[in-house]
């Protein structure tokens, strides 16, 4: 067994929050995000892609403590070709309405990588993987593209996804500069890489807690063909406001478009045109609004009651949301706003 160096802590530690994150991340697949709109298949691919790369980050420690693990052997390689995939796979479906057919280099993209592992030398499995993440890299890139009329924060997702494409070619070097540089090197980078994926990941989950939401309304409305031909457009407007406005809907923390469509007798997708369309702005967006102005007016009318408590008055989660949605919307915190408010008034 080898003697651990500090670096070679610091990395284990790495891989230690990594295979963590994952545990999370399917935890939350599990609950929080349960009810997004996934295929079957993406949602099987996100746990592939978990469990994939947890399996690696395991090998990876074993590997960097003296255990026998071979990094050069094909059943290593194979598990990085089906995180690759699951990756792909998992944000593919994130991306494109449920209801939409595939094409055919979507559904082929697993089959040609199999038969072309099947032939490589087990060493070259890892290039093969990252070539592999690099496609999907792209692919996924351009589908964001595709979103950019819809989502304001795009230019930061596809940078992301550059950063997991740019991941993906380094490791595939670094693979075939292996010989020269030795495994261990190989296997602290590529670890340290996966760990700075998964605080990616969760930075973007904690910073923006409704961004996969907010992402699949913009994939119904950008890709919906207009869903409301034969309805009276003017009186399912009135009818979203006086849920909004009379019923107070958006005071309900888990309301979501399913439930405002069904109360106000259309489909999600009717009512998700109707919003983009009519009110210019996503429904999340709307929902963020009305709360905030809702806690506009309470935090002057109601100046003993705490921020947290007008916050979850009016259907934020947290004080997390609140103060990021607040912010977001007036360019100031909940408590700075009423301060100066209440100065206004004296």
């Amino acid at each position: 067994m080898h003697a651990i160096s500090f670096t070679t802590g610091i990395v284990l530690l790495g891989i230690g929050f990594s295979v963590g994150a994952a545990i999370l991340l399917g935890f939350a697949f599990l609950s929080v995000y349960r009810d997004i709109r996934l295929p079957a298949h993406c949602r099987i691919a996100g746990y592939v892609m978990l469990a994939g790369l947890s399996a690696t980050q395991l090998a990876h420690a074993q590997f960097l403590v003296g255990a026998s693990v071979v990094l050069t052997s094909r059943g290593y390689g194979l598990v990085v070709l089906l995180q690759s995939l699951g990756f792909y796979w998992l944000f593919l479906g994130l991306l494109r309405p449920a209801d939409q057919r595939w094409r055919h280099h979507e559904w082929l993209l697993p089959a040609l990588a199999f038969a072309f592992a099947l032939r490589l030398p087990a060493p070259y499995l890892i290039v093969l993987s990252m070539l592999t993440g690099t496609f999907a890299s792209a692919h996924l890139g351009y589908l964001l593209f595709q979103l950019r009329t819809q989502r304001r924060w795009f230019v930061m997702e596809l940078r992301v996804m550059a950063v997991f494409g740019t991941m993906a070619v380094l490791v595939a070097g670094l693979c075939l500069a292996a010989p020269w540089f030795g495994w261990r090197y190989f296997a602290s980078v590529y670890a340290s890489l996966i760990t700075l994926g998964y605080a990616l990941m969760l930075y973007l989950l904690l910073r923006f807690p409704d961004i996969v939401q907010k992402t699949g309304e913009a994939v119904v409305t950008t890709y919906a063909v207009s869903t409301l031909i034969k309805v009276d457009r003017e009186r399912a407007v009135s009818e979203i406001k006086r849920l909004f406005e009379v019923e107070k809907i958006y005071t309900d923390e888990d309301v979501s478009l399913s439930r405002v469509a069904e109360l106000a007798k259309l489909s999600a997708h009717q009512v998700s045109e109707l919003i983009n369309t009519q009110f210019q702005m996503s429904f999340s967006r709307l929902v963020r609004s009305y709360r905030v102005d809702a806690a506009k007016q309470m935090l002057i009318s109601e100046p003993r009651a705490s921020v947290l408590s007008v916050g979850m008055s009016v259907g934020f989660s947290s004080q997390s949301n609140f103060y990021a949605a607040f912010k977001d919307l007036t360019g100031v915190v909940p408590g700075k706003y009423r301060q100066s408010a209440l100065k206004l008034t004296e």
